[in-house]
């Protein structure tokens, strides 16, 4: 279910102020901007998100602060839903990294997105649904998007399943990629970890295009490969983007 609109958080730089962490950078207004892990402004344009969301609802899949689902929104989508976890236990972190896991980013990230929601006079919704857990039962969307999320996942074949349920139109998914050699590159290679790292799975591009094929979009197209680094370090973190197209409704 949807959270109701809460009190007023107050000003940009009081919303700013409530909160120590921060995953995505947002402009809050008169000036003040969020210090996300992520600032993912000057990429945008390399999504192939349309830039005119005219009548289509939307989806946006692990929304952490909600920056794709208000990007989305501010094209002019006619309905914007943001589905997230709140208990960060119940998230899918390896076991053996679980107990290092610094939780306060995602214990606050309803409260973060709230905020936001109602510092920008938004309509999205935030819905409490694991990406496991999308069906039909949400109505259809023209675009989902999902970023960084495949990497944090143990099944992320089964989230993508999910994902292609309730695509009517596209999903565009992307994720930290290897970029590893031009022989390399042509071979669908993943590496795993799930022991030393906070991650599962990072495939290669070729790899993301045959795990988001696997799930059963009728057509799949690679868009070129951008780098987005850590705020904090600036240290190089490749981004694969692939969009999944359900052309045929049958085939559902």
């Amino acid at each position: 279910m949807s959270r109701p609109m809460s009190a007023d958080p107050g000003s940009p730089r009081e919303v700013l102020g409530r909160f120590p962490v921060w995953y995505h950078t947002q402009e809050l207004g008169d000036g003040v901007v969020t210090p996300g892990f992520f600032d993912h402004r000057p990429y945008v344009h390399h999504f192939p998100i349309p830039d005119d969301l005219s009548g289509m609802r939307c989806l946006d899949v692990g929304t952490m602060d909600g920056f794709w689902a208000f990007e989305m929104e501010r094209r002019g989508a006619a309905e914007v839903v943001a589905i997230d976890l709140d208990d960060p236990e119940a998230l899918d972190w390896p076991t053996l990294v679980k107990p290092r896991v610094i939780k306060t980013l995602d214990e606050t990230k309803p409260a973060r997105f709230e905020a936001l929601r109602h510092l920008f006079d938004s309509q999205v919704q935030r819905v409490v649904r694991s990406v496991y857990d999308l069906e039909t039962d949400m109505g259809l969307f023209d675009v989902v998007f999902c970023g960084d999320l495949l990497l944090h996942l143990k099944d992320p074949i089964s989230a993508l399943e999910g994902m292609r349920r309730v695509t009517r139109g596209r999903a565009i998914v992307y994720t930290i990629i290897m970029k590893g050699s031009l022989l390399t590159r042509r071979k669908p290679l993943i590496h795993f970890d799930g022991i030393d790292d906070f991650t599962w799975w990072t495939p290669n591009l070729t790899a993301l295009v045959r795990m988001v094929k696997a799930a059963g979009f009728d057509r799949v197209e690679a868009s070129p490969v951008i780098n987005i680094p850590l705020t904090s370090n600036k240290m190089t973190n490749y981004r694969g983007i692939v969009t999944g197209f359900m052309d045929s409704p049958e085939t559902r």
